[in-house]
């Protein structure tokens, strides 16, 4: 055979692994430009995933194709113990004069005021931050001062000149870069106005105006500690503020943030109770969301009832399309009317929060103690991505360890140390369970103690750590022209089986990685110590869902019996990979032989046809289905089960086996879930039977950082100093 000649000419391109972008990696799912860039911008671009869940909880959000942009502004944040000392004095001052102006942000200085950007560039600004630090240089080394300001309209620190300088340089340089990014002129990069000039807090005032002009900010740069506050509170507040005896700032973090500039005139509310709408055009609040509500809703409301809208999905249509049927022609037009973008809520089931919280944080950059500190995400060596903000903030590590361990603290020191009693005791939230009378077994037989039967674990959990969104497009690199596997990272599989469709398959059904299968471990391992064994295993028929079923059994230590119950059934929505289409599921046989341990002779409940499309009811009546009839199956048998699937399966566990408890038989209204974006890889949901009730799982759970991969090659730019 003749040696195939090389193209001299061609108008396709390879993209490496290394080149391919995020934006790249959303596109080849199927996801629209415009709204792959609105979810990378949205999400501060700190990974694919992200992005991707976003795009999936905004599906209903009737703006998702506007062409608005985000608006932008760079804050100096301060951190360490100040950080902590105003905090402090923020929740004081609460207590004293209610909310003022200064509780709508972080505490900080102003660099930059808004400005508007397009979603394309949202990624550009985020590195401009750090090309900003290399052009000006390092910050003072002496102790900066903080000097107390008090006035009847503005309380705050006035930072020492010399610091104030290095600041106002870095704002300056940022507006030229940022100028230059978007294609604009600046005039001039001092301009104040005369008031501004003359009252610099008014600086402070105008941040929730939209400014479409950069301006760097550089008179009398400070750290706002209240304005507009009532009067009567004047008195308390000066007060407080003399009691301050602020640390030194000897450390800050410049900080990127953007907003939806369709709310820069509303105040956030985070919710604190969950409620179910009871009329078309009332807002479903679920906890952990915030809404965004104006200012006059507050004031006029009459009856405890505002407008809002929410900041997770934008929208309050969370009912599905049935469910609007049953409802009057006048209600559905009048939902029509407002744009699905808003609904009607009791304002008590909320509570006024900072502004910021509803923020996207694109970049944290440490100055002082560590300059430059910054991270890469997971981008490859030559593309560098925004940084992942909190990984280089010791601070912020700090608050988010604190907020972590604090509900875990009394289970370490009662079980670990103390060795006397099981977590759902020991635990806050832990509804009280007896834990001690099934503590010696942990495995949810059914056989009775008395008159009352042992109560079962039922948990659904989220596959781990995929190849597809850590490594992008992968398959046409790691396949040699005989469709062989070679493996090209260390964090990619080993090795890969034999299957129907070969390399092509494998491109639209992922295999783990191997950090994924330690996540999966991981699970397993935290059951194990905590004396709860798992008998019945079923896993969606996706590779990603069945590995994590694998070596969640390998963590646990499980009895050889215990085998994987492949159930397509559990696979996600199919709707969502209608675009690139779906691969032939492997065979059980096909696992078998790749050494993943299934059950070869299991017969599933749902025989699912992959060419076929199907609506949200479809899908979630199949997952009842599967997750119903386990459940009763293997009742008289008795032993804990794990639902192993996809983001979307804790939730549905839930909602499946409550309607099981109710002897609920009617369809379900079922909507996508606002938990469907905060549901990260291998998250372990639980609930108990007799009676039926979500309840805390009986192992703690995890946090993965990301970094970049290494690039050997910058050892090369070492020189010897040869003076």
């Amino acid at each position: 055979m003749a040696n195939l000649p090389p193209r001299k000419f061609s108008t396709s391109s390879k993209t490496s692994k290394q080149d391919a972008s995020p934006l790249q990696i959303l596109l080849q799912m199927g996801f629209p430009k415009n709204r792959a860039l609105k979810a990378l911008a949205a999400t501060g671009n700190r990974s694919v995933q992200l992005a991707s869940d976003w795009l999936l909880t905004h599906v209903n959000d009737s703006s998702i194709d506007d062409n608005q942009p985000r608006e932008y502004i760079f804050y100096a944040s301060p951190t360490g113990p100040l950080l902590k000392q105003l905090h402090e004095f923020w929740e004081k001052s609460k207590s004293i004069g209610k909310w003022n102006g200064a509780h709508n942000f972080p505490p900080h200085i102003t660099l930059v005021s808004f400005f508007k950007a397009a979603d394309d560039t949202s990624l550009q600004l985020a590195k401009a931050v750090k090309q900003v630090v290399e052009m000006v240089g390092n910050p003072p080394t002496s102790q900066p001062k903080l000097e107390p300001y008090v006035s009847h309209n503005f309380m705050g620190l006035f930072i020492s000149e010399e610091h104030a300088e290095y600041l106002k340089k870095i704002a300056v340089q940022f507006v030229k870069e940022v100028s230059s990014i978007l294609g604009v002129k600046v005039d001039t990069y001092e301009h104040l106005d005369a008031l501004g000039a003359c009252f610099p807090w008014c600086t402070m005032a105008q941040e929730k105006d939209i400014s479409t002009n950069l301006e760097a900010h550089v008179k009398s740069l400070h750290i706002t500690l209240a304005y507009h506050f009532d009067v009567s509170a004047f008195d308390a507040l000066k007060t407080l503020v003399e009691g301050l005896k602020p640390e030194s700032l000897t450390s800050w973090e410049l900080r990127l943030y953007s907003r939806d500039p369709r709310f820069a005139n509303h105040s956030v509310h985070k919710v604190v109770q969950n409620y179910v709408p009871e009329a078309s055009d009332e807002l479903e609040l679920v906890i952990g969301d915030y809404i965004y509500i104006e200012e006059k809703q507050l004031e006029s409301s009459q009856d405890g009832w505002v407008h809002g809208t929410s900041w997770l999905t934008g929208v309050f249509f969370l009912s599905s399309q049935r469910y609007f049927r049953k409802r009057m022609l006048k209600c559905v037009m009048r939902c029509q009317k407002l744009s699905g973008v808003s609904g009607y809520l009791p304002a008590v089931y909320t509570r006024r929060t900072a502004e910021s919280d509803a923020w996207t944080l694109h970049r944290a950059l440490s100055l002082g103690n560590n300059l430059g500190a910054d991270s890469k995400s997971e981008s490859g060596s030559d593309v560098e991505m925004t940084s992942y903000p909190h990984e280089d903030s010791p601070q912020l590590g700090l608050e988010k360890s604190e907020e972590m361990y604090k509900d875990w603290e009394k289970y370490w020191m009662t079980v670990r140390d103390v060795k006397t009693d099981g977590m759902l005791n020991v635990v806050e939230g832990g509804n009280g369970l007896d834990w001690k009378s099934e503590k010696a077994t942990g495995n949810g037989d059914c056989k009775m103690n008395g008159d009352k039967k042992r109560r079962r674990w039922v948990f659904a959990m989220r596959h781990g750590e995929r190849v597809d969104l850590t490594y992008g497009v992968w398959v046409p690199f790691c396949f040699d022209d005989s469709g062989k596997y070679v493996r090209k990272d260390l964090n990619m599989p080993v090795a890969l089986g034999d299957r129907t469709g070969g390399k092509d398959s494998y491109a639209m059904d992922t295999p783990l990685t191997r950090v994924g299968q330690l996540q999966a471990q991981l699970v397993g391992e935290g059951l194990r110590a905590s004396g709860v064994t798992v008998k019945h295993v079923y896993s969606s028929a996706a590779l990603r869902s069945i590995e994590t079923a694998h070596h969640f059994l390998l963590g646990l230590q499980a009895d050889p019996s215990v085998k994987v119950r492949v159930e397509p059934g559990l696979f996600e929505y199919k709707m969502w990979h209608l675009a690139k289409g779906m691969a032939p599921f492997m065979t059980p046989l096909e696992l078998h032989k790749a050494g993943l341990n299934v059950d070869i002779n299991y017969k599933p409940y749902v025989d699912l046809e992959i060419n076929t499309p199907e609506t949200l009811e479809d899908f979630f009546i199949r997952n009842e289905l599967v997750m119903q009839s386990a459940v009763k199956d293997t009742e008289a048998e008795g032993g804990n089960i794990i639902f192993i699937g996809h983001a979307a399966t804790i939730d549905v566990m839930v909602l499946a086996l409550k309607r099981l408890a109710e002897g609920k038989t009617d369809e379900s209204n079922y909507q996508i879930s606002k938990n469907l974006l905060r549901v990260p890889y291998c998250a372990l949901g639980a609930m108990r039977t007799n009676p039926w009730e979500v309840v805390s799982p009986p192992c703690p759970p995890s946090i993965n950082t990301s970094s970049a991969r290494y690039n050997w090659k910058m050892l090369l730019d070492i020189k010897v100093d040869e003076s």
